[in-house]
């Protein structure tokens, strides 16, 4: 099994956010970007044609128990609740919420027109994950010791998350928190003292995807610039433990 905790070189976070930040949507999209939507939404290859990204506002008093204050985007159509379908409070390493849904509902459009093949389900319904895991291990560098699979991508896209939304001198309880958010992991109690700063982009002042907020985007000078190094221990070591 993967170490859980490697990023392999191929999806670091520059490689990644440069590639979402070239992509043309009016294009018909590869395997590469079908990875990189996996990665930057921290999906299960099941869900990425079943995942939606939904904008809640609520109008009353009377908020559904899944509500967050303070929170407006979600995702529904998760794989892993087996009963009622509960919205999960979307974190994504694309800081433009709908960015983000634009570039998942392009891949959607992809696979039900027949141009882009779903990562895990044939035409005809019947279960065939194979064409993308090759695909997927196809890309292992030299650097690589681990072999790159559809759950390390996940866990490789809560990462990047985290340390998108992280802010300044973040506390490892906090990475912790964002990487459970970004993975849609249910959190049952959160500790009031942790500093969740999250950056809602409707509830605060939006922190830009451009190249020009160098404090939470990279400048991508080159394939080694990385400006999280500080945080990518104490992010690595949480993971390793999911």
């Amino acid at each position: 099994m993967a170490n859980p905790g490697r990023t392999s070189e191929h999806f670091t976070f520059e490689k990644v956010h440069r590639r979402l930040q070239n992509i043309d949507t009016s294009k018909i999209p590869s395997m590469q970007d079908l990875a990189d939507v996996i990665v930057m939404l921290s999906m299960r290859p099941a869900e990425v044609s079943s995942l939606q990204i939904i904008n809640y506002k609520p109008d009353s008093e009377d908020l559904p128990a899944w509500y967050k204050a303070g929170y407006s985007w979600y995702c529904t159509g998760c794989r892993k609740q087996r009963d009622k379908q509960i919205p999960m409070r979307l974190l994504s390493m694309k800081k433009d919420p709908e960015r983000a849904r634009e570039l998942l509902t392009w891949i959607q459009d992809a696979i039900k027109a027949g141009k882009l093949r779903d990562p895990v389900y044939t035409e005809t319904g019947k279960r065939n994950n194979v064409p993308f895991a090759k695909f997927i291990k196809s890309l292992k560098t030299n650097q690589d010791k681990d072999e790159i699979t559809p759950e390390l991508l996940r866990k490789i896209g809560a990462k990047h998350a985290s340390m998108v939304h992280a802010g300044p001198n973040p506390t490892p309880q906090h990475l912790d928190n964002l990487s459970e958010i970004a993975l849609r992991h249910k959190i049952n109690r959160l500790d009031a003292g942790k500093n969740y700063a999250l950056g809602d982009p409707e509830s605060k002042e939006p922190i830009s995807d451009s190249e020009n907020t160098p404090s939470l985007v990279p400048q991508l000078k080159n394939d080694d610039y990385n400006p999280f190094k500080g945080q990518i221990v104490e992010i690595d070591s949480m993971l390793a433990g999911f």
